[in-house]
């Protein structure tokens, strides 16, 4: 498990976004840190130079070095008598071969070279000042150095063991918040990795189990509404999509075996018997046109079947054109109304002039040709037929109506599907795939298929985007 864990994008990610973050983190709080050094030096040597001045005044004053000699003693033994270790110590001298500034590095220079900065050790300090007094030796001295008239030089050391002491805490502190960040974020990866793999782990056991044939096993999702959820719910309607299409081919397979073993074995039958039975040319011509009318319902439910596959699939989208609607109907009502003269049906049809539509001609006349030929099936002599074409808002609308039995209410979505055919409609010849290419024709199209009471009868509209 922590072996897969380790191996997740999501932990890999979120450990390179923690040395990432903590690369940043460390960065920002580094020069906070030389922020907060620099200020306490800037401030440091304020005081210095403070101190420095009140001093030099002195020498100003009365114009004398003594003077500076004794305050400069005085302030060293004030501390001496406090028995506290000196915070501040002064130092004077005027040995020019010897100055202060050749035992210190400068690290910069004030006042035109006047008075110099450095940072030392207190015990190098007393090495340089030869003084005798309560320092702590191990700690750093902040030490300016400044050169009097005459060729004097005045030192003023101060304590920075409190400064420096500030410093280290605020850079373990530092240290220590990476560290805890990093390691915060790599717990956060772990978690985060945990929990997707376990939604992973999730979908590849339902996976696994639709693998074993269960269809109906769907991909959890939560109310967190993330990623997982979002694929979930694809993969779902993909399931759901699958599984209608793997139902309908069973029904479609169960459906075409039925209807196909009768005209198969009529014909087995005819030819079984013309073999045992002498026939005169009439019989035998007859036996021959029969089996011809067998074979070719049999080709009529294939290309019934072959037309809807392809139209499912969309294989006749590149030959879509505009097409003139208005000239389709035209041809083909002046085709149905003398078929429709020849059983009785009045018929009639009407198309708005100039009625254009975006699609695959061919589709398009053979969902016409579907509808007006159950129309013309299930219509009684001396009904009507109507066949209407016009545009309505950004709808393009083409209905036919008859006046037949028409269909129930609660069976009309049941006619779409492949070899279904009513009880009223099983004497009459058909295959049941009429209404199911007409179905999925409009579904290539986009098109909205409605069948309504047409009182009495039956209405079947399309409804095309303009």
């Amino acid at each position: 498990m922590i072996r897969r864990l380790l191996n997740t994008t999501v932990f890999r990610l979120s450990l390179v976004y923690a040395l990432l973050f903590s690369l940043v983190a460390g960065a920002a709080m580094a020069s906070i840190y030389w922020v907060a050094a620099g200020q306490i030096r800037e401030q440091t040597d304020a005081r210095l130079i403070l101190q420095s001045d009140l001093l030099i005044s002195l020498v100003k004053s009365n114009n004398s070095l003594q003077i500076l000699r004794d305050a400069i003693q005085t302030r060293n033994e004030e501390h001496d008598e406090q028995g506290e270790p000196h915070f501040y110590v002064y130092a004077l001298t005027t040995n020019t071969k010897l100055p202060f500034t050749k035992k210190m590095e400068a690290e910069y220079f004030s006042e035109g070279g006047r008075r110099l900065f450095g940072t030392l050790m207190f015990s190098d300090v007393l090495d340089i000042v030869d003084l005798e007094i309560a320092v702590k030796r191990d700690a750093y001295a902040r030490v300016i150095i400044t050169r009097l008239q005459g060729g004097a030089q005045l030192l003023v050391a101060a304590d920075m063991s409190e400064q420096n002491t500030l410093l280290r805490k605020l850079y373990e502190s530092m240290w220590l918040a990476v560290g805890l960040m990093f390691l915060l974020a790599v717990l956060g990866g772990w978690l985060m990795g945990y929990g997707v793999l376990r939604r992973i782990d999730s979908i590849r056991q339902t996976a696994g189990e639709i693998i074993n044939g269960d269809l109906s096993q769907r991909m959890v999702v939560t109310r967190r509404n993330d990623e997982f959820d979002r694929l979930s719910l694809v993969l779902n309607s993909m399931l759901q999509r699958i599984e209608s299409l793997m139902k309908a081919t069973r029904e479609v397979t169960d459906n075409l075996a039925h209807d196909l073993r009768n005209p198969l074995n009529r014909l087995r039958n005819r030819l079984d018997t013309s073999r045992f039975q002498p026939m005169d040319a009439e019989h035998f011509q007859q036996v021959r046109q029969d089996a011809l009318q067998d074979v070719d319902d049999l080709i009529k439910t294939f290309n019934a079947l072959l037309s809807i596959a392809q139209a499912e699939s969309g294989v006749h989208r590149d030959d879509w054109t505009a097409i003139q609607l208005d000239q389709v109907i035209s041809d083909l009502g002046e085709l149905y109304e003398a078929v429709a003269e020849e059983e009785g049906i009045k018929f009639s049809y009407t198309a708005q002039p100039g009625l254009v539509l975006h699609a695959n001609k061919h589709l398009i006349a053979q969902v016409i040709t579907n509808l007006l030929d159950n129309a013309v099936k299930y219509t009684p002599k001396d009904g009507s037929i109507q066949l209407v074409a016009d545009q309505q808002s950004n709808e393009i609308i083409l209905s036919v109506s008859d006046t037949g039995p028409g269909i129930p209410l609660e069976q009309r979505d049941r006619v779409f599907k492949r070899f279904v055919r009513l009880d009223n409609a099983r004497s009459t010849p058909g295959n049941g795939l009429g209404l199911s290419l007409v179905k999925a024709v409009a579904d290539l199209h986009g098109a909205q298929v409605e069948m309504a009471d047409n009182q009495p009868g039956l209405k079947v509209i399309l409804r095309f985007a303009a």
